[in-house]
């Protein structure tokens, strides 16, 4: 075995990869100077939103099959009871969904709103994603965290820390931004705290991705709208007037482009809750961040060698990939299953050695 190796591969991590994809393509799509999309917070938030309406063709689809097999079961006399009950029980438990569905879209809202006061931060602040959703996920879903949970939090925080350092990027905010800091420091909690309310109502209370995204899609673009008549007649935060005004071909393939790759980005970071934990969608956001460097100047390659050391370690903590030495892979989920396994067939191969010797004893009797 050498000093590296892979973890658990199997069909749970396309939906990273997917995500992988469309957080490099969103971000790239920041990077590109040719719109002004970007440069009108309360529009991008209201865009954003309306992406997430493409999941009402999923619903109705799903929608139409649910009624379909109730038909069936209605109809078919044969089926056990035990069938009828876990149905039944299931419906209960599904009704109760919404209050979190609606606090997960008010949380979006939220973070969103808090993001849009914090845009011009230098310092990487995102890092500490992965520490915040750590302390919730294991609190709330009582999961057991190891030496190599805890060695690639401390590198991965360290190294964020030391580029904030290196670059004053941390330096400048704290006396120039200081509560603007603070800000996105609450924003990360409360992005880390969406991530765990999602998880939670999919585990269980039966809530579907796209229902999810399609239901925070639809509160928060009511949010953002009235946030946007607030700012109209108050706050002016948003220029409506010049995004339109100036609204060409290429502000629509733009938008089209968005709409897109941000869907693509929300149900690949929802289904990778979903069929793993709310830690994995950090690797996500790392691989996105790497789109902000593709000029590949001398300062973008040192950043895109941290960010690749940062996404390598998260891969690390979500047990991807495994490190064999100082016992760090000691107590990954795939290894502590082969020693129940292993443990499984020992107890087995005793059990068939005692038979084989009371048979011998009982042919010698």
């Amino acid at each position: 075995m050498g000093f590296i190796s892979i973890g658990k591969i199997d069909k749970n991590l396309i939906p990273i990869i997917v995500g992988c994809i469309f957080s490099f393509l969103s971000r790239l799509l920041f990077t590109y100077k040719g719109t002004i999309l970007f440069d009108h917070p309360l529009i991008d938030n209201i865009a954003a939103s309306l992406s997430k309406f493409f999941s009402f063709f999923p619903i109705v689809f799903m929608a139409i099959q649910s009624c379909r097999e109730n038909q069936i079961v209605k109809r078919n006399k044969n089926i056990p009871k035990f069938k009828y009950i876990y149905i039944d029980k299931k419906s209960k438990i599904n009704r109760g969904k919404y209050p979190y569905i609606i606090l997960s879209s008010v949380i979006f809202f939220i973070q969103g709103s808090i993001l849009f006061f914090t845009i011009s931060l230098k310092t990487n602040v995102y890092i500490l994603n992965i520490l915040i959703t750590c302390i919730f996920f294991s609190l709330i879903f009582k999961v057991k965290l190891y030496r190599h949970h805890y060695l690639s939090i401390i590198l991965i925080i360290l190294t964020g820390f030391v580029l904030d350092l290196a670059s004053e990027n941390l330096q400048n905010d704290i006396v120039n931004n200081f509560t603007s800091l603070l800000l996105r420091f609450i924003r990360e909690i409360v992005f880390s705290l969406h991530d765990i309310i999602n998880k939670y109502a999919m585990e269980n209370k039966f809530c579907s991705v796209h229902e999810i995204a399609l239901y925070s899609g639809l509160i928060c673009l009511i949010l953002f709208l009235l946030f946007s008549l607030l700012s109209y007649h108050y706050w002016d935060l948003d220029n409506f007037s010049d995004y339109f005004n100036n609204f060409n071909i290429t502000e629509l393939l733009v938008l089209i482009a968005y709409f897109i790759t941000q869907y693509g980005l929300y149900i690949g970071a929802l289904l990778t809750n979903k069929n793993n934990t709310p830690c994995h969608i950090f690797i996500i956001y790392i691989f996105g961040q790497l789109a902000y460097y593709t000029n590949f100047s001398t300062n973008s390659i040192i950043l895109i060698i941290c960010l690749i050391f940062i996404l390598f370690m998260s891969l690390i903590f979500n047990e991807i990939i495994e490190i064999n030495f100082c016992r760090l892979s000691e107590n990954t989920k795939k290894n502590i299953l082969n020693r129940v396994l292993g443990e499984e067939s020992n107890i087995k191969k005793n059990y068939d050695d005692v038979l084989i010797e009371l048979e011998d004893n009982d042919t010698i009797g």
